[in-house]
């Protein structure tokens, strides 16, 4: 298992392997988000909408605040994913035609927070902010070709972003309970920002006594 991986696992576990004397002093949480993201500014030139996955974990300390950890999970094709194009193959020293296999990734370990307002009854919206390491990946293959091709490769980077937004759940029974959340996410990488729009349904997991 690679560092990251272990610190991801590590980071999530952490609010489970919590004393019960801190699991009774304040409602503790895991949330499952999946849903979709857009990315926004010059991202939008060079990647497609895609998918997100999420998985966080965390504290409800006071009536009207949350923190925790989260792990995050994009997926979207490049602008130019399917164009069939004609390149020189310098291994042959012939044209070829390809179909272009483009792909985005982007991966976020990070902190929360949660404020929560106007709660009537079993209904909590709230306003959330976050900040994190997210690493991101840019691959580019051939799906097919005309003939054979040494065209392929990868990018990846490491860098400081934050998120902001908000939702709202709806505890239906117990400690589970079912909601949406929508978020911006904004990545400084290298001379430029990379921008992201997601929305997705979660489900959270509780103690039934909260």
């Amino acid at each position: 298992m690679s560092k990251r991986w272990v610190m991801v696992v590590g980071a999530l576990l952490l609010p489970c392997a919590a004393p019960p004397a801190v699991m009774a002093a304040a409602e503790s949480m895991v949330t499952v988000t999946l849903g979709s993201q857009s990315p926004q500014g010059s991202y939008a030139d060079v990647a497609k909408s895609g998918t997100m996955a999420g998985l966080s974990a965390g504290y409800r300390v006071t009536r009207w605040l949350a923190a925790g950890v989260d792990f995050t999970y994009f997926r979207g094709l490049g602008a130019h994913d399917g164009d069939v194009i004609d390149i020189f193959e310098p291994s042959t020293q012939h044209v070829v035609t390809i179909t272009l296999a483009e792909n985005w990734t982007i991966t976020e370990l990070g902190l929360y927070t949660k404020a929560f307002f106007l709660e009537r009854g079993r209904l909590s919206p709230y306003l959330r902010a976050g900040a994190g390491t997210y690493s991101i990946r840019y691959s580019q293959d051939v799906s097919t070709a005309s003939a054979g091709t040494t065209l392929g490769g990868d990018e990846q980077a490491n860098k400081f972003g934050f998120s902001g937004g908000g939702g709202f759940r709806f505890r239906i029974a117990g400690g589970t309970s079912l909601g949406v959340e929508a978020l911006y996410h904004r990545i400084y990488a290298r001379d430029t920002q990379v921008s992201l729009f997601t929305t997705g349904a979660t489900i959270g997991f509780g103690p039934t006594g909260n």
